[in-house]
């Protein structure tokens, strides 16, 4: 629903250019498809075969992640695919499906949103060096998915996904292992709650990252502190600012309680706000896979970026459950 409405938002205002001529919208729930197809001008049909046999250029996958090999290889040999993350819920699935990418010549992009979050960008900007990286944590709280949708996929595979991506985006680097610890409902089966510890050995750089679905209702919580060796950059996802702390106006030894309040109150604090027209990530996203199905380059959200998230968010769950660390290869 989300994806036709961007889609629709994007083909109506033909943002930065982008030409979309017609929408389909495929759904199994035939009254489903047709509700969302007329809410935005689109075509339907519940049947997948019907678009493989016509002419189209790119498909949006957004299926409960069990069905993404499915899917997307049945996708793959007509049209180029963006898939919503994770890539798969195997990493098996998850490499077939990118090589099945290159012996059909497609474009195989991951929806890994944050990446285009106008935030991420400018944190980016401001990160400079990643050598000078010394620290990133991360929190992604908020109430889990409905049980029926998750089809056996955890907290791990929904929201810890995400923040280890854009650590290895801004590293541009893949942690060398993993120490975690996690707590499973004993009903469904499922990770609810996730603490994972990366170490990216060849920076000298640790990331600890929760990821968290014991939440009430209307609890929300999407932040990344990266520590700088001059500075601490604390990023909001949702309200997309930046606020950089520089230290203290002045570093001394005190005498009482109060200066040494005094003191530390004193911090040097910067807050950049990008929350903005047009700024919405998903249309940023859905902008970036159409113009590289166009041009036919390579997306920054390319299916090897989403096979080396998944990669970690398995291993963290391995970890877990040996309560020891994993290795990643």
């Amino acid at each position: 629903m989300n994806h036709v409405r961007a889609l629709n938002e994007i083909r109506r205002m033909e943002i930065e250019g982008v030409k979309i001529d017609e929408l389909v919208v495929v759904d199994r729930d035939r009254a489903r498809a047709e509700q969302v197809a007329r809410a935005h001008n689109a075509l339907w049909t519940d049947d997948l075969a019907d678009v493989t046999g016509m002419k189209v250029d790119a498909a949006v996958v957004a299926v409960p992640t069990v069905y993404h090999y499915e899917v997307v290889t049945r996708l793959l040999p007509h049209m180029d695919v963006l898939v919503e993350k994770p890539i798969a819920a195997k990493l098996e699935e998850a490499e077939a499906m990118g090589r099945l990418a290159e012996k059909e010549g497609r474009i195989l992009a991951v929806g890994h949103i944050e990446r285009f979050n106008p935030v991420v960008a400018a944190l980016r900007e401001q990160v400079g060096d990643r050598r000078e990286v010394v620290h990133i944590s991360a929190q992604r709280i908020g109430p889990g998915p409905p049980s029926w949708y998750t089809l056996n996929l955890g907290v791990a595979h929904d929201l810890l996904v995400h923040d280890v991506d854009i650590a290895c985006y801004l590293l541009e680097s893949t942690p060398s292992k993993v120490l975690a610890r996690a707590f499973w409902d004993p009903s469904s089966g499922l990770d609810t709650d996730i603490v994972a510890l990366y170490s990216f050995d060849d920076l000298g750089v640790l990331g600890d990252f929760r990821a968290s679905w014991r939440a009430g209702p209307s609890f929300k919580r999407r932040v990344l502190t990266v520590q700088l060796r001059d500075k601490l950059l604390e990023v909001d996802y949702v309200l997309q600012t930046i606020t950089a702390e520089r230290g203290l106006t002045e570093h001394r030894a005190v005498g009482g309680y109060s200066e040494l309040i005094a003191a530390y109150t004193s911090k040097v604090k910067e807050s950049l706000s990008l929350l903005g027209v047009r700024r919405e990530p998903l249309i940023l996203e859905l902008v970036h896979f159409l113009n590289c199905v166009k041009r036919g380059e390579k997306p920054i959200n390319s299916w090897e970026e989403g096979y080396r998230a998944l990669k970690c968010v398995v291993a963290a769950l391995e970890a877990a459950r040996r309560g020891s660390a994993v290795t990643i290869e």
